[in-house]
């Protein structure tokens, strides 16, 4: 084995330690393949304009963030304990802004049934509840493609491990990207191929070659 393919398999055998986002970026997700353990960090502190609380899709007029608001929090609040606000309904208009920008997908009537009653029923009082709903539901569709644990403290390095929780700022995890092989999005005609969106983009873009295309 050479030197360079023997430091991939190491790594592969590290657990990749990551922020629970929403409806994580096609980066972020596809870090996890290949690792024997992904750790979701809860006692990390949560950041203003990170992925913890809001994704991106591809809507007919260009790229929509969708955000969860969430209560007043203290500057070193865990992410575990960061509260959601229903002061609105803000599930009912992620749901349809979901609707607006993928109803034309090819995969979208063959998977929206796995979201349609979380985003009208369920309701839980922590971001990282909702996150790890939608994230279990992903992997559900996806085969079960990773095996996931939680962190039990805070704590500042992981040096064992494959440390990847700053990929939560959208800065950062930008950096990360060297190349991204296009798939057919439904407003590329309009607006072009936009790289990185949530894999919820990718899902219902490529439905059950979705791995296929993370794992390239």
């Amino acid at each position: 084995m050479e030197p360079s393919e023997a430091a991939a398999s190491v790594k592969q055998e590290q657990a990749v330690i990551l922020p629970l986002a929403y409806l994580p970026p096609l980066q972020y997700f596809r870090s996890m393949l290949g690792h024997k353990q992904v750790i979701f960090d809860l006692y990390e502190h949560f950041h203003k304009q990170y992925y913890y609380n809001r994704c991106l899709i591809a809507g007919p007029n260009g790229v929509l963030k969708l955000t969860i608001p969430i209560h007043h929090r203290h500057k070193r609040t865990a992410i575990k304990d960061v509260r959601i606000s229903y002061e609105y309904d803000w599930q009912t208009l992620h749901w349809r802004s979901l609707e607006a920008a993928y109803r034309r997908s090819p995969y979208f009537e063959f998977y929206e049934h796995y979201f349609i009653k979380t985003f009208s029923d369920f309701k839980p009082e922590f971001l990282f509840e909702w996150n790890m709903k939608l994230f279990e539901i992903l992997n559900t569709i996806l085969g079960n493609v990773v095996d996931v644990s939680f962190t039990t403290e805070y704590v500042e390095s992981y040096p064992e491990s494959v440390d990847l929780r700053t990929w939560a700022a959208p800065n950062i995890l930008a950096k990360q990207i060297s190349s991204t092989e296009k798939y057919q999005q439904v407003f590329e005609e309009r607006q072009g191929f936009i790289s990185n969106l949530s894999i919820i983009d990718l899902l219902f873009c490529e439905g059950p070659h979705t791995v296929e295309y993370l794992k390239k």
